[in-house]
């Protein structure tokens, strides 16, 4: 083969993150949010999933792990502070699990490939995190006010249900 040809058997890709410090990142942040949970036992339960997850994606111990994480907050009844970090830190693993599944260990991926990854997490986490702010504050105000709240909630959700519904009739009428 010509020293010509060669040359243009490259690819050139932008800065790349290791597919092994990307799946390190799960117990990490499920660590992090072990953390915010008081209970021992759940604490574990979550890191441990979360490495499981890590080594065996197609377990789905990284969904595990969060449903660990939100046993041990409800069993703590957490604070307004750390209901926020753990709708965030959920979300993180998440994302995190379902990318350990098209991850390899030795492969890595270009920076500029997680854009929209991290695009649509920020913009997740604008709706959820005042959401998430409004929905403590009414449960802090009292029983009658979280009544009357349940009960608007329940029903933004039916016409948002509603909506959604004869949008998809409208799509598959048309096609």
């Amino acid at each position: 083969m010509s020293g010509r040809r060669r040359a243009n058997d490259r690819i050139s890709t932008g800065p790349a993150i290791p597919g092994a410090l990307l799946r390190a990142c799960l117990p990490a942040a499920a660590i992090l949010a072990a953390l915010l949970v008081p209970v021992l036992g759940w604490q574990l339960a979550a890191v441990g999933m979360a490495v499981l997850g890590m080594l065996f994606p197609q377990t789905f111990a990284g969904w595990l792990s969060i449903a660990c994480l939100a046993i041990g907050l409800l069993l703590a009844e957490p604070g307004i502070w750390q209901t926020m970090v753990a709708v965030l830190l959920v979300h993180v693993i998440h994302v995190l699990s379902s990318l350990m599944a098209v991850l390899p260990w030795r492969g890595a991926v270009v920076i500029s490939a997680l854009r929209p990854t991290l695009l649509r997490l920020l913009a997740v986490q604008a709706v959820a995190q005042p959401a998430t702010l409004a929905v403590m504050l009414v449960q802090a105000s009292g029983a009658a006010v979280v009544s009357g709240a349940a009960l608007a909630g329940a029903a933004a959700f039916a016409v948002f249900a509603i909506v959604i519904l004869l949008r998809v009739d409208e799509r598959s009428n048309g096609a």
